[in-house]
């Protein structure tokens, strides 16, 4: 490159040779790629000046690969083609991912008076794993487009199927408040975040969409379109569902998930049933998803009493105590769901975090359990019997990630060393 400093615009003049440039060099500054790989080349002249240069050539990036346990998705075989000219370069591209996925990128991007970006992203078949929840395979079919600080993303994205795992979450789980500051993250302030406009509508389920969570087994499927700052509207449904509560397996009638607002807080719609003989008894969650409402009917109508004893013994109510202390259990149980939230928020306010209030045993030995961490290592555990005076105490200190002790005082007391391995 030559430049001469004495003219005014300071005019500048060279050329470039790139020849297997080895990308892998990169792969530490990129903690969550696990593999880097590829041979970038191309040529050119650069002009202009230096304030504002101008680049005419090309690079061609051949046999790349970008993967990591971390990374939802895995790009191999990736070809990239760039035109450079002036200030501009034209971007074409395409991709393999899995055995079979396929994905093509395309577009150009500017910089004469700011950032200009147009990109079209395209896709079949392509495999995305979100850990630990979902293995799904996406064909998505979207435009970007950029000018200055505005970005706005269109399109469609299909996910025809998949299978989505969700692990049971503890009763009290709640959202983190907006005006929550985490030590050691804050942003800076004054900067305002880039606004984005999104017209993307999602398709799900066109094969089978398997979801499996909180005791529920079904199929998911619907649209839903996602607006500005994440605002959605449409419907999940979820079909042939089977629903897992009280040791009886329910079948779903009527599963819907209604999304009118934030992407996070849709409405709930669902009925699980156990048909005996004539009647129908089943379970009704309705409501927001962050705090939703449980009611038991029946089918004719009858007690609440009665339909709880349908949908739990199969029968009508009879006077013995093993039926009474069942369907208590099964009420206790739908009362503590109703009131985890008033109860989380208070633990919260005491300082007890991840805190826990459920039921535990069955029959005459059921027993509300109300649990905690005190500290990162200590945690408290405390149950008081339904049906039987005994109440116990429990501390449980974590010595490293397998082996804690713990200290349980009660009807006997005992001193224990655990250790826990997960497979």
């Amino acid at each position: 490159a030559r430049i001469d400093p004495l003219a005014r615009n300071k005019p500048l003049s060279g050329d470039f040779r790139l020849s297997g440039l080895d990308l892998s060099v990169g792969r530490p500054f990129a903690p969550m790629v696990e593999r880097l790989a590829g041979q970038l080349n191309g040529s050119g002249q650069i002009t202009g000046t230096l304030l504002a240069p101008q680049v005419n050539g090309n690079l061609t990036l051949s046999n790349g690969e970008v993967s990591g346990a971390e990374l939802p998705i895995s790009l191999s075989d990736l070809s990239l083609r760039a035109q450079i000219a002036g200030e501009q370069v034209q971007l074409g591209g395409e991709w393999k991912s899995g055995p079979v996925g396929q994905g093509r990128l395309s577009g150009q991007i500017g910089w004469a008076q700011g950032l200009a970006v147009e990109l079209q992203l395209q896709g079949q078949r392509l495999p995305v794993t979100v850990e630990p929840y979902a293995n799904l395979e996406v064909a998505p079919d979207l435009k970007i487009h950029m000018i200055g600080e505005k970005l706005a993303v269109t399109g469609k994205v299909l996910v025809p199927k998949g299978k989505i795992t969700v692990r049971e979450l503890p009763p009290s789980t709640v959202k983190v408040s907006d005006d929550t500051v985490i030590v050691g993250h804050q942003t800076e302030q004054g900067k305002a975040p880039m606004a984005v406009a999104m017209d993307i509508d999602v398709e799900v389920g066109q094969d089978k969409l398997a979801f499996s969570g909180f005791g529920l087994t079904a199929n998911l499927l619907g649209r839903v379109h996602i607006g500005d700052n994440l605002d959605t509207r449409g419907e999940l449904s979820l079909a042939d569902g089977r629903y897992r509560a009280y040791g009886q397996r329910l079948t779903i009638r009527r599963a819907r998930l209604l999304f009118a607002g934030p992407i996070d807080q849709p409405y709930l719609d669902i009925e699980a049933i156990r048909q005996t003989d004539d009647v129908i008894a089943g379970i009704r969650l309705s409501g927001s998803a962050e705090q939703p409402t449980t009611q038991v009917f029946s089918e004719p109508a009858m007690s609440q009493e009665q339909a709880l004893s349908y949908l739990v013994l199969g029968r009508p109510l009879g006077n013995t105590g093993e039926d009474n202390n069942m369907l208590a259990e099964a009420a206790l149980g739908l009362g503590l769901a109703g009131s985890a939230g008033i109860t989380g928020s208070l633990a919260s306010s005491l300082g007890i975090e991840d805190f826990q209030l459920d039921t535990q045993g069955s029959g005459d030995n059921t027993s509300v359990v109300a649990s905690g961490k005190l500290t990162e290592r200590l945690s408290l555990r405390y149950g008081v019997g339904v049906f039987e005076p005994a109440n116990t105490i429990a501390l449980r200190y974590l010595l490293s990630k397998k082996v804690y002790l713990e200290a349980a005082s009660g009807i006997a007391s005992s001193l224990d060393i655990f250790y826990k391995r997960d497979f």
